[in-house]
Parts: C-alpha cells; sequence; structure tokens
C-alpha cells in the first residue's frame, strides 16, 4: 500500500507540471483568466486527480460458480470491486524501505506545517503589537454600517494596509496611510473591504496549508503565486468596477503604497494591498490593467473550462489504467507459517463422498493465524455465502481471473469488500463447516476453475 501511495503522489507531481504548462496556454489564449481566482482552485483541484480510485475498464469479478453448484443460500450481487493493481509481493526488507520513505515524506509535511503554524503565530504577533484605531477615522458611514464587527487597528511598522483572520477578521493599517491624501486612503480600505467580501485571507491560509502538506509537488507554489497575484487583480477590477472614472488615483495610491511599504515583513497568510512575493513585472500588469477596463469572462467561456478540466480528468483515468496494468500473480505465500498437509488436491476421501479434493488441508491448531497468498478485494468473509460445509470461509479476488478461497476458519480478520496486501492475516484456524479437525482448507482458482494449489505453492 506505501507503494502505491507513493507511485500515486509521484503521478500527482507530474500531472500538475503538465497542468501548469497547460494552464499558462489557456491563460495567453484567455486573458481574462487571470482576473478568475476560482480557476486556480480548479487547477489544485485537478493536480490530485491521481489519487482517485481508478474506474473499472473491461473487467468484472464474480464468484466463481464452480462454489455455488451446493450452495445452500442465494448469493445475491456477489461481485468484486474495482481492479487491483500491484499484485505481486515485495520482500519485507523492500515493503519496509517504502513505509519508511512514506514516513518520511509525512514528517516533512509535518514539518512545514510547523512553519506555516509559525507564520500565523507572527502575524497574530504582529496584531497585537498594534493599536486599536476608531472605525469612524478609517471608515465611510456606510462601511461602518455593513461591517459592525470589523476591528481595526493601526501598525507602526512599515507595511501594506491587510485584512487577516479566520473567524474574527482585523483590518491593520500603517501610520504611513496619514501621509496618502483622503481620496487615496479611500481606495486602500476599499480595496482591504473587497477582500474581506471574497474571503481572500481564508483562502490564502487553506492554500498555504495545502502547499506545506504536498511540498513534493513544487507547482503547487507557482499556482499559489499565481492565485495571489489572481485575487489582486480581481480585487482591483472589483473596485474600480463602480468608479471606473478613479483609475488614476488608484495608480497613483499603488506606486506610494509600493513606495511607503516593506510588505517583506508581512507573514505570507494575509490580504494586503502590496506582497512581497510580487516582482515589478506584475505591478506594471496591475497598472496596465487600471486603465484596459475590466475583461470577465462570459459563462460560456467558464463551461468551457470546466469541460476541459473534466475531460483531461476522464483521459487521466483512463491512462492510469492502462500505465497501472501488472501482469497476473507469479509467486505466491503459504496461507500458514509452518503448513503441514493433511490432504492434497484430487484426493479422494469417504468424508467428501470420494469426490475429488479441490484444494489442499493444512493441519494447524485452533487460533493460527491463515493469512492471504496475495494482494487483492475480499469477497466473502461469512459463513453464509456458500454451502455450510465451508463454515466460516473468506473469498479473496485477486485480479488476472485468480482468486483464493480460505475455509473452516474459526475467526476473522477481514470484512467483504475490504482491500488486503499479501501476508496480512484474514482469520485464524478452526473447526467451522463440515470438518474431522482443525485445519485450512486452502484453494486457488483461476477464470472459475479450480486448479492444483501445490504447483503454485512453495512446499516445504
Amino acid at each position: 500500500m506505501a507503494l502505491q501511495l507513493l507511485l500515486s503522489l509521484l503521478l500527482c507531481s507530474v500531472w500538475a507540471v503538465l497542468l501548469w504548462w497547460a494552464s499558462q496556454y489557456l491563460l495567453k489564449k484567455i486573458s481574462g483568466l487571470q482576473q478568475w481566482p476560482a480557476f486556480y482552485w480548479w487547477l489544485l483541484g485537478s493536480c490530485f486527480l491521481p489519487l482517485l480510485p481508478l474506474p473499472q475498464v473491461g473487467q468484472y469479478f464474480a464468484i466463481p460458480s464452480v462454489l455455488l453448484h451446493d450452495t445452500l443460500y442465494a448469493v445475491q450481487s456477489l461481485a468484486a470491486q474495482p481492479a487491483h493493481p500491484g499484485l505481486t509481493e515485495q520482500p519485507v526488507a523492500l515493503a519496509w524501505f517504502w513505509r519508511g520513505l512514506l514516513a518520511s515524506v509525512a514528517m516533512v509535511s509535518l514539518w512545514r506545517l510547523g512553519r506555516v503554524i509559525k507564520q500565523w503565530r507572527q502575524l497574530q504577533q504582529l496584531i497585537s503589537l498594534t493599536e486599536p484605531l476608531a472605525a469612524a477615522s478609517v471608515l465611510t458611514p456606510a462601511q461602518q454600517t455593513t461591517y459592525p464587527q470589523l476591528e481595526i487597528r493601526q501598525t507602526q511598522a512599515a507595511v501594506s494596509p491587510f485584512i487577516a483572520g479566520w473567524r474574527h477578521m482585523v483590518l491593520v493599517v500603517p501610520t504611513y496611510i496619514w501621509q496618502l491624501p483622503a481620496e487615496q486612503r479611500h481606495l486602500l480600505i476599499a480595496h482591504e473591504l473587497v477582500h474581506l467580501n471574497r474571503h481572500d485571507p481564508q483562502q490564502l491560509i487553506l492554500l498555504r496549508l495545502l502547499v506545506a502538506c504536498c511540498w513534493f509537488m513544487p507547482v503547487l507554489k507557482r499556482i499559489e503565486q499565481a492565485f495571489v497575484r489572481s485575487i489582486e487583480l480581481a480585487v482591483d477590477q472589483a473596485v474600480l468596477a463602480s468608479q471606473p472614472e478613479r483609475a488614476a488615483v488608484y495608480g497613483q495610491t499603488l506606486l506610494n503604497s509600493l513606495k511607503l511599504s516593506r510588505p517583506s515583513r508581512l507573514p505570507g497568510l494575509a490580504a494586503g494591498f502590496i506582497h512581497g512575493s510580487a516582482g515589478s513585472t506584475f505591478y506594471r500588469q496591475r497598472l496596465q490593467q487600471l486603465f484596459k477596463g475590466p475583461q470577465p469572462l462570459s459563462d460560456w467561456q467558464k463551461w468551457r473550462i470546466g469541460v476541459v478540466f473534466v475531460g483531461s480528468a476522464f483521459l487521466l483515468q483512463l491512462s492510469s489504467v492502462a500505465l497501472g496494468y501488472n501482469a497476473p500473480p507469479q509467486q505466491w505465500l503459504l496461507p500458514l507459517s509452518q503448513p503441514v498437509v493433511s490432504s492434497f488436491y484430487a484426493e479422494r476421501h469417504p468424508i467428501r463422498q470420494n469426490r475429488p479434493h479441490q484444494g489442499l488441508d493444512f493441519v494447524a491448531a485452533s487460533g493460527v493465524t491463515v493469512k492471504a497468498s496475495q494482494q487483492g478485494r475480499v469477497l466473502i468473509a461469512d459463513a453464509r455465502s456458500l454451502n455450510s460445509r465451508y463454515g466460516n470461509v473468506v473469498l479473496i479476488d485477486h485480479g488476472h481471473g485468480y482468486q483464493t478461497l480460505y475455509a473452516h476458519l474459526n475467526e476473522f480478520s477481514v470484512t467483504a469488500g475490504q482491500s488486503i496486501d499479501a501476508g496480512e492475516p484474514v482469520g485464524t484456524v478452526g473447526t467451522s463447516g463440515r470438518v474431522t479437525g482443525p485445519h485450512l482448507h486452502f484453494e486457488i482458482l483461476h477464470n472459475g476453475v479450480q486448479q492444483d494449489p501445490a504447483s503454485y505453492l512453495v512446499l516445504p
């Protein structure tokens, strides 16, 4: 399972890079995407498509009819779950290596999450050093009515005005804003209030947490930076939507803020007018946009983009199915640690009405652990689905037409529908069903036909 998850994460990283390249093409073709931050959430969600369960394409597994010939109960709707990749058992040392590697990835993610928590504390510390400011000195009467719970504070630090918080929102303004004309101050505050309306501070926190957890996908950092630029362009557009004649004043406000602020001192978890991670090219783009007028996306364009994402998801899943194809299992693990065969395949015995034995019987004490011979998905784990002579029985599907059956169990360690790795316990040896003593009845089936397990197992 560890190897499968690591391969899925690697595929996510490669897929994210391909999506990023495709997004750059879309941004050039449709300029309005730059002012649509939701596009980047679509992009982020699509990066994790390889983690979704693979679709079932042209494969269907059912309970073999040979097991149902003398069934006392009707079997309804018993079928395997989707295809099961990675059936070849790995050496124990190699399995531990993959688990250790996965644990290392998780540890780095936790460390990066700790850094985000540290940034949050730094932001809270910065806010704690500020002084309360009367709302009337900053907000218009209409704004005071609209945002009665908004806390406003003033800082001596040369930072950009910013809005921060999760549930309790705080607007922090630097003392230098009093050096700006009143009209520019009002535009600055209007900018931050739009961030508040759009829940941009919360979006930034969620995005930063996601980037920290998925550090192994470097392209997510680029998406984060592009998202920050996109929300600023969208907010600029929203502020000037009802007052386009103030574009020149807004541009001057932007230039004055760049001169007076030191954005690098502001943690990246706050939505502000000026960002330390943005370069001069971005600010030139913001200034140019002020005089071009809005370029909103039409609903038809948004639908087309959605279709592109859904189509790419479908193609990726089909490709993953093709790439994830594995050869049939070659090596099978013994279901018991120290097996002793008491009855071989095709042997005849009066207790079976002299019918040929359809598997191997392993003698063992009651309670001894029974292990899965290969990775697969459990189809049956009960005493009702098959004939009562099996007692407590487990049937596992391994893909490629292979299935294994474990009968006369005492207890179950699995449930129907569960995925299981090779070597994991399925239950314990018992005396359920028609038996003369504690033992395990083991069968291997291929395409519904019972096989001689001795030709698959390495018996002592």
